[in-house]
């Protein structure tokens, strides 16, 4: 309800101003932690209690005890209208749940939320659980388009022909003639990986690459891999020229000239008004937050709904 709002927004502001926020934003995963160069001005900040979203010793923990409860509730609710029955379950790393901040100025560039394990070589394999759902309540009230920080989220033109985000747990990381989610399986009996999309009646695969493949280091670029009637008609959710996190250190300036430059495509700016609720596809829906304009602060609370990662084939 409306006090909730009112008080996880005075609690986000009271530890913003206890110090405990940090600068974030999108990690170029070809550069050290130490040379991402993230800054209050300009870039995402971010709560990082000591425990987290539950850190006892931080700002009014009942409150933000409340707004879990809830979004437990919904999650059970995501759980069983998406067909995602891990969602269900706590435990560690299950679930994300924090504040973020934006000062006038800042802003996030175009991303995915989550990725296929494969394409994070080694260490994507590691963790038991992925991102499945993000979502966001914002805390700002009376917030108006004028003042910038809308949410800018780039959604198909066309509802897809399937399921979205995963197929039998391997990730989507294209489309097919617009509206046919393309997956990647990494566990053939090659040893290597294939992409596939889903025949008509939705269940029965389809692999369209031209041979089995091993997924090379970032930047990947998927056409390259399918057969050749499909690499025309194929479009990756993901590339280097749209996700500064996948550039290399010589790219990093052409990614973001290329990320201004997306007039053409069909989008759809959500203004972070107190009380609004965003939902969606962790995997399939790139997003940013364009530049604050306005002289307040931006303020919401954000996080990821987690399912289980892929499993070894049995």
């Amino acid at each position: 309800g409306t006090d909730l709002v009112r008080r996880m927004k005075k609690d986000a502001l009271n530890l913003f101003e206890s110090g405990f926020f940090t600068p974030d934003g999108l990690t170029n995963t070809a550069l050290s932690k130490d040379k991402q160069g993230f800054a209050k001005s300009t870039d995402r900040q971010t709560f990082r209690g000591g425990d987290g979203w539950y850190d006892k010793n931080a700002g009014d923990l009942s409150t933000r005890e409340e707004f879990a409860d809830r979004m437990k509730l919904l999650r059970e609710e995501l759980a069983l209208g998406l067909g995602r029955p891990t969602l269900i379950p706590e435990g560690t790393r299950k679930h994300e749940m924090t504040y973020n901040l934006y000062e006038p100025g800042a802003k996030l560039g175009r991303h995915l939320d989550e990725h296929h394990e494969e394409t994070k070589g080694p260490k994507g394999w590691q963790l038991p659980t992925r991102r499945s759902v993000t979502w966001l309540i914002y805390l700002n009230e009376d917030w108006v388009e004028e003042e910038g920080g809308t949410l800018h989220c780039y959604p198909r033109k066309t509802p897809s022909s399937a399921p979205v985000g995963a197929h039998d747990g391997n990730l989507q990381v294209g489309w097919i003639d617009h509206t046919h989610p393309v997956f990647l399986d990494a566990w053939r009996p090659s040893g290597q990986t294939a992409l596939y999309k889903l025949e008509q009646n939705g269940k029965d695969r389809k692999y369209i690459s031209g041979v089995d493949f091993d997924v090379p280091r970032q930047p990947i670029e998927f056409d390259k891999f399918l057969a050749k009637k499909y690499q025309n008609r194929f479009e990756q959710i993901s590339t280097a020229r749209l996700d500064p996190r996948f550039v290399n250190t010589e790219g990093k300036q052409q990614a973001s000239i290329a990320l201004s430059n997306d007039t053409d495509q069909y989008t759809i700016d959500i203004v972070p008004a107190a009380g609004t609720l965003v939902l969606f596809d962790s995997v399939t829906l790139p997003h940013s937050v364009r530049e604050v304009t306005s002289n307040r602060r931006r303020i919401a609370a954000t996080g990821w709904f987690h399912e289980d990662s892929q499993g070894l084939p049995v």
